[in-house]
């Protein structure tokens, strides 16, 4: 079936697991650029989360403002590596354009995953793997925080299940680098961020039909 100018129909893009070992093929490409990478986030988020932790009540939800600008940053230098480009440190700090989108939609996807995860545990988990190409949309597309949130939820609630169990393995890669004496992370953890952004690309293509603003998308919620 073609379209009316004569056209095929893109294809409605699935989640795919071989996207993580492309991200283990794309990370020995430029391991010491990412180890650095993950060095710097780690010691960071990790100064910053305590610091902020010790905020009497909203400790839980300002926490986690640092390190959600920290993983969009992580998200731009993937982004760079799949478009060919040479990654480096300093692209973790060339978001500050749209850190303002970062913290809203950090601070209500926090809130509705807590009271997903209220709600026994695995409508969280749903919602945190719908809400996986967030940050990325914001970098990516300069969308704000609820657009971005919606646009993630809209595209992949087809996928739910996939998407799911898709992040629960990816979870599980990082957690793997962890019991690895705990450096193991600095490998897992990059394999995690690559294989999210490069599935983020099935979505959201850079270039031609899949243009900026025209995704595969599902009808709007």
């Amino acid at each position: 079936m073609t379209m009316p100018d004569g056209s095929y129909p893109m294809p409605t893009p699935r989640v795919r697991f071989d996207v993580i070992n492309q991200a283990w093929a794309m990370l020995q490409q430029q391991m010491g650029t990412w180890v650095l990478v993950m060095v710097t986030y780690i010691v960071i988020a990790g100064i910053c989360s305590y610091v902020l932790g010790k905020i009497p009540v909203l400790g839980f939800v300002v926490s986690g403002i640092p390190t959600a600008i920290l993983i969009a940053g992580v998200y731009k230098v993937a982004l760079r590596h799949i478009r060919g480009e040479i990654p480096a440190v300093a692209d973790m700090f060339t978001i500050g354009d749209v850190i303002g989108p970062i913290i809203v939609a950090s601070i209500l996807t926090t809130i509705g995953e807590a009271i997903g995860f209220v709600l026994c545990v695995i409508p969280g988990l749903v919602l945190t793997a719908l809400w996986a190409f967030v940050p990325l949309l914001i970098v990516d597309r300069g969308l704000d925080g609820v657009a971005a949130m919606r646009e993630s939820l809209n595209v992949l609630k087809g996928e739910w299940l996939m998407i799911t169990i898709f992040m629960i393995v990816v979870a599980l890669v990082g957690v793997a680098g962890v019991i690895a004496c705990g450096v193991g992370v600095l490998i897992t953890a990059p394999i995690a961020f690559l294989s999210i952004a490069l599935l983020y690309r099935d979505f959201f293509p850079e270039t031609g039909a899949g243009a900026p603003g025209d995704p595969y998308s599902a009808p709007p919620l």
